[in-house]
């Protein structure tokens, strides 16, 4: 899959809970409209050197939704809603600049799991309170 969009595009974080390995699922749209790529994390604030896993892609109702999950698959809580002004998706490539000046490099070390290059920027990165979707 390859995508490159410069739009402003919208992200989330979800803490999923109420599930035998609780997590933090990374959702970013890839265009206006699009499907949301997904990276599930151990932890959140994700910091260079993590691992994340690529999952299935997401609805976009994820970008709004809160609450339990259907198929008793536990509950999901909003950590973090911003916006992106560059998502690049290449094949084994990620990268997004945040409209605040954050970026994120993620880069596929095999068939499931993702490396963390740079996640950062001025400030503490991701440490903002929980937000409404813009």
């Amino acid at each position: 899959m390859e995508a490159e969009a410069t739009s402003t595009l919208r992200c989330v974080v979800l803490h999923h809970e109420g599930v035998e390995d609780p997590h933090y699922d990374l959702l970013l749209e890839t265009a206006p409209g699009s499907a949301l790529a997904t990276w599930r994390a151990a932890r959140w604030p994700i910091q260079a050197g993590d691992y994340l896993v690529r999952i299935a892609d997401h609805r976009r109702d994820y970008l709004d939704y809160e609450g339990p999950v259907s198929g008793d698959r536990g509950s999901v809580r909003r950590v973090y809603a911003g916006l992106c002004a560059t998502v690049a998706l290449r094949e084994g490539h990620l990268e997004v600049l945040f409209c605040d000046g954050r970026e994120l490099l993620l880069t596929k070390d095999s068939p499931t799991q993702w490396y963390c290059w740079l996640a950062g920027g001025t400030g503490d990165f991701w440490a903002c309170p929980p937000s409404s979707p813009p």
